[in-house]
């Protein structure tokens, strides 16, 4: 049988529009008055941008319907599928606090519809975990197993895994060969990443995301 190039050439573009579309690693410039002006801000926390960091001076308030973090910063960007997320994180809540939080924020489809990476300073049913936000309170979808990740003042770094085909979600803090949190759930399969807090302060800088669109 004999294959009419008609026929190879639409094989070849439907290849190419069910492939994954790569995105190149965004690295948001945090330096210079307009930094801010290129995230998504929601909630009540206070944002600035100085001296290389994204900087959350006055924490937020929860409030609203359903019960989530109350400042967020969001990056403009494609809604990532499969992404890694880095950056560098410190706490800036006082050292009486031992409930200090700091997060990355991923599959971010509304206000009312992302996860986010809980690092604090305390385990337990609220603290230190991986939770979903889906038009309801927030819900932990790890083990709440692990022991606490931001016990100080200092900076750490962290790396999220995030696969939103298979649902796989893994947290590396501080250059760790093993995750300190992990999870899977595919109820959002795709989003936007961020960061933020529940309801403390912190420093953010040295951030990069890659990931694909599909």
């Amino acid at each position: 049988m004999t294959v009419k190039p008609r026929f190879l050439a639409l094989v070849a573009i439907l290849a190419t529009a069910c492939a994954p579309r790569s995105a190149a690693t965004l690295r948001p410039d945090l330096t210079g008055p307009a930094a801010l002006a290129a995230w998504t801000l929601d909630g009540s926390g206070s944002w600035e941008a100085r001296d290389g960091m994204l900087v959350l001076a006055k924490a937020g308030t929860p409030t609203g319907s359903i019960r989530r973090p109350s400042a967020l910063a969001i990056l403009p960007m494609e809604p990532l599928t499969r992404a890694t997320i880095r950056a560098q994180i410190r706490s800036t809540a006082a050292p009486t606090v031992l409930q200090r939080d700091l997060e990355v924020i991923f599959g971010y489809e509304s206000p009312t519809r992302f996860y986010y990476v809980h690092l604090s300073g305390i385990t337990d049913a609220a603290h230190n975990g991986i939770f979903l936000v889906a038009d309801a309170d927030r819900r932990r979808i790890d083990d709440g197993k692990a022991p606490p990740q931001l016990r100080d003042v200092a900076w750490h770094g962290v790396r999220v895994e995030r696969d939103g085909t298979s649902g796989v979600i893994e947290v590396y803090v501080d250059d760790a060969a093993t995750p300190a949190l992990r999870a899977v759930d595919t109820t959002i399969r795709s989003g936007r990443v961020g960061i933020g807090s529940f309801d403390d302060t912190g420093e953010f800088r040295d951030i990069s995301v890659t990931g694909s669109v599909r």
